[in-house]
């Protein structure tokens, strides 16, 4: 009889535990990149996870910095990748500190692409707000 009081008051506080439980959340992905090699890569990685789990991938930021920066005006370059994501949860983001640093004209820059002045800070921010970061 006790056992069976157990069972019973089990049973009707199931029903709470699953009301109380928040939905998943999408999970957000960020990766540094610090040359188109890298870029390609990082976009494949995301295009997996996407595919893999569709319903919880959220966003995939790819945050390009360093001396291969100048790559990102080169329209041989970008023009496939960004055609390649532009209909999907992944974006490229322009490191402002690396296009003064080596001197890249940003009017060459597709529009596409944002700009940060900082993307290593810009990358914190993201891993503060829960992103998770892929170390390519």
């Amino acid at each position: 009889m006790k056992s069976l009081l157990i069972l019973a008051g089990a049973l009707l506080l199931l029903p709470l535990k699953s009301m109380a439980q928040d939905p998943k959340q999408p999970a957000n992905y960020a990766a540094l990149v610090k040359n188109e090699r890298s870029l390609i890569g990082a976009i494949e990685t995301a295009e997996e996870l996407l595919i893999d789990d569709p319903k919880s991938f959220g966003e995939f930021q790819i945050v390009f910095c360093g001396k291969s920066i100048p790559q990102i005006t080169d329209t041989k370059i970008m023009d496939p990748i960004l055609k390649r994501i532009s209909n999907q949860p992944i974006s490229v983001v322009a490191c402002g500190f690396s296009l003064n640093k080596f001197k890249v004209d940003r009017s060459g820059i597709p529009r596409d692409i944002d700009i940060v002045e900082n993307g290593i800070l810009y990358l914190f921010q993201l891993l503060k707000k829960d992103y998770i970061n892929l170390d390519l």
